[in-house]
Parts: structure tokens; C-alpha cells; sequence
């Protein structure tokens, strides 16, 4: 009988020296081909082939989603491993979707005899001795507020939708997911020490993010309103991972009320541009966010550089994210740069050359904005009575309807 090759990744373990040299014998149905020390002498194996299946502990260093997902790209599948009575090793590996096989303290034959049935066929056999973890229920919705490279105005939207839909009584998170420059804090004057979305992935990945401790990143501007912010620096990019940003959202999901992702422009998938598909992916955070997204708001400017670039980027859009329904606004409305009949013509325009016809437009009032960037505050709160304010307040109501945010206007 051929023995099953593995990876064992247990240094945590009592005995796992003798673990590992029983597994080296001749004639076991289990052979452990690379015993690892941590998470990256882990990956560095798997990229060889010399196994199919990995198993690993909770103890193991670096551990986390990042982690699992750079094995299965190396189709290498994982299960986790830990020691009867060891509660916590339990709970940190389901955390992070496992498959867990439990083996004795103290019986090394016990324990190979585990591995051989869970590994059996060089494929880890269903859970038996754990209920699968139950699927979390979406209980609130996400929207990713996106628009194309030009300041078009989308941190300006993303912030007025979050605080109209608090102030109408639906809890609210604004998400500053923008890794080529992020302004969330800095337009509602918070002093941004922490990051909330880094320290939220970190979390996620390791396995330990769940409605707590999201809500712990969090920053709270009202008993409705948080807000996880973003990366000061654009060079921090590479701390916001796939794996971590998709069990962010799954979690922004779960938790009842509306989540507003304000997202990047950047629309590219790296590994369409690089060779190393292993490595980071910048665009990560906007595209992961599309994709989670119940509805798309794509946000252009009101002049004519910005209504060509949005109705290319919804042509962009439109192949990234091909079922998102998508609600087109465009901001800084004014007669002084388009004419006569502004929403008119901007209404035409998309209507001709992107297929749009629902669309949105915000009045230009710098004023109140100008005010809003001076004082860290909201629109509704320096200028209650803007004709900006009116229009977003409306398109904030229709969006936070349970139906219209799941059907959307399709662009």
C-alpha cells in the first residue's frame, strides 16, 4: 500500500518529534515528507509538489487565511490537527474553516491512525468529530461606492450615504477601503492613529474577527454611525490581504443595518499584469468589496473629462463585476461648466453612451462642502438645508430600502 505523502506542520504539539519519526517508517500508510517549523517554511513547501495535503496545528507561527489561501493555490488541501480536551486549538482552527481531526495525548499509535483516515487518498476526509460550522446569516447589506481615477467625489458620497442612512434610523459602518489615498478620517476630522481595516484584516486572518471585534476597530461618531478607517500611508497597501479582506465583508454582512465601502478607483487585476500571481494584489480591497457588494454606486464628476471617464469606467465595471447592480451618481452639478440644463445633458449622455438611465446628480455646492472639509463634519450637519443635502438625503432613503439595495437600478 502506497503511503499518503504530507506536510506536517505541528511544532506545538507534545511528542512531535516522535510523531514525526513514526511517520517516517517504512510501511506507514501516512508519510510526512517536509516537517515545518511556521506558516512560511509551510508555503515554501507546498510550491514543490511533494504533497497534496497539509496538516498543521493552532500553535503553528503565522498561521492564518493568508496562509490556507496561498496552499490551495498551490492545490495543497489543509486540515487541522489538535489534542483531545484542547478547547482553544479547536476553536482557532474552525475559525479559519478547517477541517479538524482530534488525536490523544499521550497514544502516538491513536494519532497516526487519525491522520491515516483523515488523509486517507490524499484528500482530507469530512469533519466527524465537529458539526460543520454553520454559514452566517446576512442579516444587513454592503454597498461599494466606486468611481474612476479623478477625485470624482466618491469619499464626499460614500460619507453622506453612511450618515443620512444613520440619521434615518438604520445602523450604519463606513468602510475607507481606498489604498491609493483613503480620506475618510481626515474628512471627518479623526485623528487616525490606528487603522481600522488593518487592524480588522489582522484579525480576520488569524481567525479572531467576528461582530466584536469588528465593532472594537471601529470608530464611533454616533450611537449609528462607525467608521473603520483606512490606511494612512498607500505604501501600507500590502497589509490588506484577499483571504482577510473576504472574511471582512462576510462579517460586514452579518451585522444587521448597512455597510458603505468606500472603495479605490483601481479596477485592474494584478495578476493580469505580473507573473508572481502569488504575490499581493493592490487592487484587492476594491475588487473584493465589488464583488461582496449588494449594489455598486459609481460615482463621476459633472464636466466633460469626468463624464468620459465614468462612462468608460462603467464599461470596466460592467466586466469586473457583470451581475452588481449598479446606481450611477454624478457630483458637482453646474450650468457653469455644461450649460444650460446640466442634468439634462448628463442624464443624455449616459443614456447614450453607457446604456444608463437612472441617474442621480448632486448639486455643486462648494460652500457647504468647503465647510464640511474646514470643520470634520457631515453635509447634514453644516448645512441642513443644502440643495446637495435634499438630493443625497433621498437617494440615501432609496438606497437603504431593503429591495431596492438588493435589486438595484442595473447600469
Amino acid at each position: 500500500m502506497t503511503a499518503t505523502p504530507i506536510f506536517l506542520a505541528v511544532p506545538d504539539l507534545p511528542h512531535e518529534a516522535e510523531l514525526v519519526e513514526r511517520l517516517t517508517r517504512p510501511g506507514t500508510s501516512v508519510s510526512v515528507v517536509r516537517r515545518c517549523m511556521d506558516a512560511v517554511d509551510l508555503i515554501g513547501a507546498a510550491v514543490s509538489g511533494a504533497a497534496a495535503v497539509a496538516v498543521v496545528s493552532a500553535g503553528l507561527p503565522r498561521l492564518g487565511r493568508e496562509t490556507l489561501a496561498r496552499l490551495a493555490a498551490a492545490q495543497v488541501t489543509t486540515v487541522g490537527i489538535a489534542l483531545d480536551g484542547d478547547d482553544e486549538g479547536m476553536r482557532t482552527l474552525r475559525a479559519l474553516d478547517l477541517p479538524v481531526i482530534t488525536v490523544p495525548t499521550d497514544d502516538l499509535d491513536a494519532a497516526v491512525a487519525a491522520l491515516a483516515r483523515a488523509t486517507e487518498g490524499g484528500t482530507p476526509a469530512p469533519r466527524h468529530d465537529a458539526p460543520a460550522r454553520e454559514a452566517i446569516a446576512t442579516r444587513g447589506s454592503l454597498m461599494a461606492v466606486w468611481g474612476p481615477t479623478g477625485a470624482p467625489g466618491r469619499t464626499t458620497i460614500a460619507i453622506g450615504l453612511a450618515d443620512e442612512m444613520s440619521r434615518a434610523g438604520t445602523p450604519a459602518l463606513l468602510v475607507d477601503a481606498d489604498t491609493y489615498g483613503g480620506s475618510v478620517a481626515t474628512q471627518l476630522g479623526l485623528l487616525d492613529d490606528v487603522s481600522g481595516i488593518v487592524l480588522a484584516c489582522r484579525r480576520a486572518d488569524a481567525g479572531a474577527l467576528d461582530d466584536a471585534g469588528l465593532a472594537s476597530a471601529a470608530r464611533s461618531l454616533d450611537t449609528r454611525l462607525r467608521v473603520l478607517t483606512g490606511i494612512a500611508s498607500a505604501a501600507r497597501w500590502p497589509e490588506l490581504r484577499s483571504a482577510a479582506l473576504g472574511r471582512l465583508w462576510e462579517v460586514c454582512r452579518s451585522m444587521p443595518g448597512v455597510t458603505v465601502v468606500d472603495a479605490g478607483f483601481g479596477l485592474e487585476r494584478d495578476e493580469e499584469l505580473l507573473h508572481d500571481t502569488r504575490t499581493p494584489r493592490r487592487n484587492a480591497v476594491t475588487l473584493t468589496a465589488l464583488e461582496a457588494a449588494d449594489v455598486v454606486i459609481a460615482v463621476g464628476s459633472a464636466d466633460p473629462v469626468g463624464i468620459e471617464r465614468l462612462i468608460a469606467g462603467l464599461d470596466d465595471l460592467r466586466r469586473v463585476v457583470p451581475e452588481a447592480p449598479v446606481r450611477v451618481v454624478v457630483t458637482r452639478v453646474r450650468s457653469s461648466v455644461l450649460g444650460r440644463a446640466p442634468e439634462a445633458q448628463i442624464q443624455e449622455a449616459l443614456r447614450v453612451h453607457a446604456g444608463v438611465t437612472d441617474v442621480t446628480c448632486i448639486p455643486d455646492d462648494r460652500a457647504a462642502f468647503d465647510l464640511c472639509l474646514r470643520e470634520g463634519r457631515t453635509l447634514a450637519e453644516v448645512a441642513p438645508k443644502s440643495p446637495a443635502r435634499r438630493v443625497l438625503r433621498e437617494f440615501a432613503r432609496a438606497c437603504a430600502t431593503p429591495a431596492v439595495a438588493r435589486s438595484g437600478v442595473a447600469a
